[in-house]
């Protein structure tokens, strides 16, 4: 019985002292892969900041072609008018372009990279990604600003 009794205790103590402890390596890329579920997770969230301006970026610009077509305006107000015009299809059609390649890039469902090597491949696209989101965001929405400016006068 006592033999049982030390089998089962040494047993207890070599199973509870063989656990796995990650690795600096491991840990390091666990930290790599969380930076970028967020760098994807602040893609997204910029986008769907802009996309909802989409429809307000169109009216805005049928807005401005129909009051450059309803008033007697100056050269200069209707290069204004065709500048913030172009501003807005801009916008538009930098986000389209964007969606279209971001999802080339990083497909729907896609799982996020598990080696530091897909990582190490991946993580520089995605930030370059996340920098033209950003741009697009505040070209927008000046964009917008402008041509509600305009349109208020």
């Amino acid at each position: 019985m006592k033999n049982l009794i030390y089998i089962l205790l040494l047993a207890v103590l070599t199973i509870t002292s063989c656990k796995n402890e990650p690795s600096k390596e491991e840990i390091a890329l666990q930290k790599q892969i969380e930076a970028y579920d967020l760098l994807m997770t602040e893609a997204m969230e910029v986008h769907d900041q802009i996309m909802p301006k989409m429809g307000e970026l169109m009216e805005l610009k049928g807005e401005l072609v129909a009051s450059k077509e309803e008033a007697e305006l100056s050269d200069d107000q209707l290069m204004k008018l065709d500048a913030t015009a172009a501003n807005l299809k801009v916008s538009h059609d930098g986000m389209m372009d964007w969606m279209v390649d971001y999802s080339e890039k990083f497909p729907y469902g896609e799982p996020s990279p598990e080696t530091k090597a897909d990582l190490d491949k991946k993580m520089p696209v995605l930030e370059q990604e996340v920098v033209e989101i950003k741009e697009l965001r505040d070209h927008t929405m000046t964009a917008i600003a402008n041509a509600k400016e305009i349109l208020a006068n």
